[in-house]
């Protein structure tokens, strides 16, 4: 969205010699760009329907004269990565203005308008980028001259975790709750439905949410109706998937830690929408142990493969 807009605003300003670039750190290499976001490019009478995405590597970092970044985590990440120079690396709103919340709103998986409301977000800091490029050479600039405008906030944003998360009716609503916890939290997500408490069959939303995990399109998924048991059942007949039912936080912690469990389900009907928030907040932040928990996760996926075979 911001490699178009700011291109728009460069022609219609007469902006020559710059090129202008973007990538996505977990972005999929020939994608296409979002429904949503072609909607709102078309409001600006932008079409990019013919974009298609690039990965962020090394040799773009190297080329660029200045990297601006719509989040924090962002910028972490791509520090971290050998031989790109921190002094070209800025998000595009510490450039602008000195504020303690230095990211861009990330509409991943949000509605229409959460997208329209980050384009104008993302058009304010342009505007305010290029009257900076009216004063100043900003390919020699200087990281020093911005240093007092970073500031060491919490990070937020899950390490570009990617989450798919899906109900039945009876879980409904709480999934519309888990969503919010995931939108406070800035964490990419993808609601796979049902949108509506109109009865429909758990072992659907099972499978798209699992399937897409199985595949790696996301790195864990969430799945909620009446018990959590029927959504269990189904999620865990997808090769790759190993699905847990908590309904508390000691075993979210454990099957994080020792099950390396990828998908959670819960039920609507057995915890409330406190304890479900606080569940899913300690899965989404353990770590798999690994050691001799390594070797047991690994004879279930023998088991798995075995059964496989027969089949």
């Amino acid at each position: 969205m911001a490699e178009h807009l700011l291109r728009d605003m460069f022609q219609k300003r007469e902006i020559n010699g710059w090129e202008i670039k973007s990538a996505g750190i977990s972005a999929w290499p020939g994608g296409k760009i979002s429904s949503e976001t072609l909607k709102v490019l078309k409001e600006e009478e932008i079409d990019a329907v013919d974009h298609e995405v690039t990965q962020v590597n090394k040799e773009l970092l190297v080329e660029a004269n200045i990297i601006l970044t719509m989040t924090k985590t962002h910028k972490l990440h791509l520090e971290n990565m050998k031989g790109v120079s921190a002094d070209k690396l800025f998000t595009l709103k510490e450039l602008i203005v000195e504020d303690e919340e230095l990211d861009i709103l990330d509409p991943y998986g949000q509605s229409l308008e959460v997208y329209k409301k980050t384009k104008d977000e993302i058009k304010e800091y342009l505007a305010g980028f290029i009257e900076m490029l009216e004063l100043e050479d900003l390919q020699n600039m200087a990281k020093r001259e911005f240093q007092n405008k970073i500031l060491n906030k919490e990070i937020l944003r899950g390490d570009m975790m990617k989450i798919a998360i899906g109900s039945d009716h009876a879980g409904y609503q709480l999934k519309e709750e888990i969503k919010s916890l995931l939108e406070e939290k800035g964490l990419f997500y993808q609601d796979m439905g049902t949108d509506s408490e109109e009865s429909v069959d758990y072992p659907d939303f099972a499978h798209k949410v699992s399937k897409g995990v199985a595949e790696n399109n996301f790195d864990k998924g969430i799945l909620i109706c009446g018990t959590g048991i029927g959504m269990s059942i189904a999620a865990n007949k997808v090769n790759g998937v190993r699905a847990a039912l908590c309904h508390n936080v000691f075993s979210a912690k454990a099957t994080r830690n020792h099950n390396d469990s990828n998908v959670l389900t819960m039920g609507s009907r057995v915890v409330g929408k406190g304890l479900a928030r606080e569940i899913v907040k300690v899965w989404l932040g353990e770590e798999f142990d690994g050691g001799r928990h390594k070797r047991r996760v690994e004879k279930i996926n023998d088991i798995e493969e075995e059964m496989s075979d027969k089949n």
